[in-house]
C-alpha cells in the first residue's frame, strides 16, 4: 500500500510542501557552492514554516547525530511535520551524489527519499526521474505517539 492511501489531505499536502521546498533549498546551495549543510525544514501544528540551518555538522557525523541537533525540546508535541535534508554519496538503490529527504509526520507517515544530482562547471542537474522512496520507521514520533492529539 502507498503511503498516499493511508494519509489525510493535509498530511499528502504537508510532505509534498515539504518534499518540494527541501529539493528548492537544496538546489539553490548547490547551484552556488556545489554542496550544501544539513537543514531542516518544519510545519508547526498551526500551519507556520521554518528552516532550520545547522551550518557545518561539527562533532555530528551521523544522520541521526545530525537530526538531534536540528530538533528542539518540544519538536514531538509542536509540529505536525517535518523533513532533514542531507547531502550524501548514496549507493543503492541510486549511486553517487544525492539529495536525502527524511520526511515525518505526526499522523505516522515516515518516508526517505533519495535524489541523485550531478555537479559540473555549467550545470546543475537533479534528476527527479530517478528519484527513489521507500518508508521508514518513526523518527520523531514513535509508536506510542502514534497520530496524536
Amino acid at each position: 500500500m502507498d503511503w498516499r492511501d493511508s494519509a489525510s489531505p493535509q498530511t499528502r499536502d504537508d510532505l509534498d510542501t515539504l518534499f518540494e521546498a527541501s529539493i528548492s533549498a537544496a538546489a539553490d546551495t548547490l547551484g552556488e557552492s556545489g554542496s550544501f549543510a544539513p537543514f531542516m525544514l518544519v510545519i508547526d501544528r498551526g500551519g507556520a514554516r521554518a528552516l532550520r540551518a545547522l551550518g557545518e555538522p561539527g562533532a555530528a557525523t551521523t544522520e541521526d547525530a545530525i537530526r538531534a541537533r536540528l530538533e528542539l525540546p518540544d519538536d514531538g508535541t509542536e509540529l505536525r511535520s517535518r523533513a532533514t535534508v542531507f547531502a550524501v554519496n548514496a549507493l543503492t538503490p541510486v549511486r553517487g551524489d544525492a539529495i536525502k529527504v527524511t520526511l515525518e509526520h505526526r499522523e505516522g507517515q515516515a518516508i526517505d527519499i533519495v535524489v541523485p544530482y550531478r555537479v559540473s562547471e555549467d550545470a546543475l542537474d537533479i534528476d527527479m526521474e530517478r528519484a527513489h522512496a521507500t518508508a521508514v520507521g518513526r523518527r520523531l514520533w514513535d509508536m506510542r505517539a502514534g497520530a496524536a492529539e
